[in-house]
């Protein structure tokens, strides 16, 4: 049973942390530069949350969403890396967050979401004790998918002009790097 005394104390205590809580970032790019910023310090519950409150409080952002999935599927995936012992749970997370981020996502020319996606289920397959194979294979699928998409000299996203030459030569060797990890592995 509380003394008045305690229950003052407790109830000052738990006031103090919901009010220290920080808000959400009204913009996406504040949200995401937060994320990384918890994920860097090791944050990464906080960093998860974080997105998914966004997403909760943004729900008609879809050009938003994408970025958002990935986001939170990186996060995972190195949660997964750092928590061994939970590293397939957090993994299954990683890869629900990229189909969520794939279901969202408007190919449109000089996409590079797909070698992005791939290269995210390349290392879940490197980091999987039970469905390695499963991960290489989709990673594999992502990258051929990509090649017609990186076509062309170069893009410009966010106003920056990117040379496709260069990533068009990332996909082709992080394909032909995942066929060889798909053999090394015994995959059929």
């Amino acid at each position: 049973m509380f003394r008045p005394a305690q229950f003052a104390v407790a109830l000052v205590t738990v006031l103090l942390l919901v009010s220290c809580r920080p808000s959400v970032p009204k913009g996406a790019s504040e949200a995401i530069t937060l994320m990384t910023e918890y994920s860097k310090q090791g944050r990464y519950d906080d960093a998860i949350r974080l997105a998914q409150e966004w997403l909760i409080e943004h729900p008609d952002d879809a050009s938003e969403a994408g970025r958002f999935y990935q986001q939170i599927a990186m996060t995972y995936l190195t949660k997964a890396s750092k928590d061994t012992a939970h590293k397939d749970e957090w993994i299954k997370q990683t890869v629900d967050y990229f189909d969520r981020d794939l279901s969202v996502h408007q190919k449109t020319n000089a996409d590079i979401e797909l070698y992005i996606v791939g290269r995210g289920f390349e290392t879940a397959g490197q980091l999987s004790t039970a469905n390695g194979c499963e991960y290489y294979g989709r990673a594999v699928k992502a990258f051929e998918e990509e090649t017609p998409y990186i076509q062309g000299d170069d893009f410009t996203p966010y106003g920056e002009a990117v040379e496709l030459a260069s990533i068009r030569e990332a996909n082709k060797k992080a394909l032909e790097r995942v066929k060889a990890e798909l053999a090394e592995a015994g995959c059929k």
